[in-house]
C-alpha cells in the first residue's frame, strides 16, 4: 500500500486538527460527511480542525479508518495518506486552516513577514449566523508586505462554504476593519448580539450595497441575496482581496 508524507509545521496543541482538515481536503469530504459518520453536528468537526476541541481517544481509530491516514504519523503532526486515491492538498498554513489549491487564496505559510497578525477564534453561529466570534487570540499570522504598516488588520477562518468556490470553509481571510467596504467586496458583517455580553451572529458574504437602513449582502452557495436592517448590524469588515495583500 503507497503512503503519501505531508508534514504540518504548527504548534503542537493544533498539529491534529491541522492534519484531520488536510486529510479530509485531500479525501474530497466535507465537514458534514465527517459529522454523520460519527453522528455528530458539522460545527463539531470544525471545532476539531481549529484545535478547539479533540476527537476523543475513543474516536480516534475510526476518524484515521475513515479518512485513510496512519494514526501514529497523525498524532506526530504529520498526514500519511494511505492508497492512491488521495489528492494532496497544497502546503500548510496556519495550524487551524485548511488550505485549498487556489491561487486566489494566500499559502500564509509562504508570505514570510512577521507574524504578528491577530487571528481570531470563532465558535458556533446561531440558528442563522455562519459563526461567532469567542474573544480570544487563537494564533498569529505573518503580515504580508501589502499591509506592512495597516493597523488593526486581523485574520479569521471562513467557516461554511456559503462563498464558495471563491473562499471554502476553513480558508484564512485577512480583514480590514477601518476601510470602508464598497459593493462587490468580500465582507465580515457582525451583527449586535441578543444578550448583552455575548458575541452577535457573524458572516462572510459579499457586499451587494449598503443604504441607510438596509445591509444587501449575498451568497454563492445556494445563491441567494441577505438583507440585514441595518439597526442589527454592529461593524462591518472588509476582507482584503490577495492581491492587496501583498502589494500589487
Amino acid at each position: 500500500m503507497e503512503k503519501e508524507l505531508l508534514t504540518l509545521s504548527a504548534p503542537m496543541e493544533n498539529v491534529l486538527g491541522a492534519v484531520i482538515a488536510q486529510a479530509r481536503k485531500a479525501r474530497k469530504m466535507t465537514q458534514t460527511q465527517v459529522a454523520s459518520a460519527f453522528g455528530i453536528s458539522r460545527p463539531a468537526v470544525g471545532q476539531w480542525e481549529s484545535g478547539e476541541t479533540s476527537p476523543g481517544t475513543d474516536r480516534l481509530g475510526a476518524l484515521a479508518e475513515l479518512l485513510q491516514i496512519d494514526l501514529s504519523a497523525a498524532l506526530r503532526g504529520e498526514v500519511v495518506l494511505l492508497g492512491e486515491q488521495a489528492e494532496a492538498p497544497a502546503a500548510s498554513g496556519p495550524a487551524n486552516a485548511r488550505i485549498r489549491n487556489n491561487e486566489t487564496v494566500p499559502d500564509t505559510a509562504a508570505l514570510k513577514g512577521p507574524r504578528n497578525v491577530p487571528v481570531y477564534g470563532t465558535g458556533s453561529g446561531g440558528p442563522g449566523g455562519d459563526f461567532r466570534f469567542n474573544g480570544q487570540t487563537i494564533d498569529h499570522a505573518p503580515r504580508p508586505p501589502g499591509i506592512e504598516s495597516r493597523r488593526d488588520v486581523y485574520v479569521v477562518y471562513v467557516v461554511g462554504d456559503s462563498v464558495s468556490p471563491k473562499y471554502e470553509d476553513g480558508d484564512p481571510v485577512y480583514v480590514d476593519p477601518h476601510r470602508r467596504p464598497q459593493p462587490r467586496d468580500y465582507v465580515v458583517v457582525e451583527l449586535h448580539p441578543d444578550e448583552h455580553g455575548e458575541p452577535g451572529d457573524a458572516f462572510v458574504k459579499r457586499l451587494v450595497k449598503r443604504t441607510p437602513t438596509k445591509l444587501v449582502v449575498e451568497q454563492h452557495t445556494p445563491a441567494k441575496e441577505i438583507v440585514f436592517e441595518e439597526a442589527d448590524v454592529l461593524r462591518v469588515h472588509r476582507v482584503i482581496p490577495y492581491p492587496e495583500l501583498i502589494g500589487i
